[in-house]
């Protein structure tokens, strides 16, 4: 019994590293789609920038098998500092569709907008 035990113990720490990773790798994901996508649209008009920055963003993130809503992901343009927040959460323990556990995650980088944009 005693072993049956320890290796349940052993099965919950691989588990959950391998659920740290997989969030670290959602995570680096969508870093590196933030910083292209931004990098892609800094020649738009200041009125188009951040609605276009989001929709890209949206549109990208399911790829690498994040799912995001309009009201996860938030594009702020003020005083030349293009903000972009986001907010997300790895499943951590799914029992019949619902997340008993979720890893919250959250992307929050400033950029600021070369002169003349």
């Amino acid at each position: 019994m005693k072993i049956i035990f320890w290796l349940f113990v052993a099965l919950a720490f691989v588990y959950a590293f391998y659920s740290g990773a997989i969030a670290a790798y959602q995570y680096m994901q969508v870093k590196d789609i933030v910083e292209e996508t931004v990098q892609e649209r800094w020649r738009l008009d200041k009125f188009e920038r951040s609605g276009r920055v989001r929709d890209d963003i949206l549109k990208k993130t399911p790829a690498v098998g994040v799912t995001l809503d309009e009201r996860d992901v938030r594009v702020i343009e003020e005083n030349r500092i293009l903000r972009v927040l986001i907010r997300w959460s790895y499943r951590f323990l799914v029992f019949r569709g619902d997340a008993l556990i979720s890893i919250p995650i959250s992307y929050d980088k400033a950029f600021e907008v070369p002169p003349g944009r």
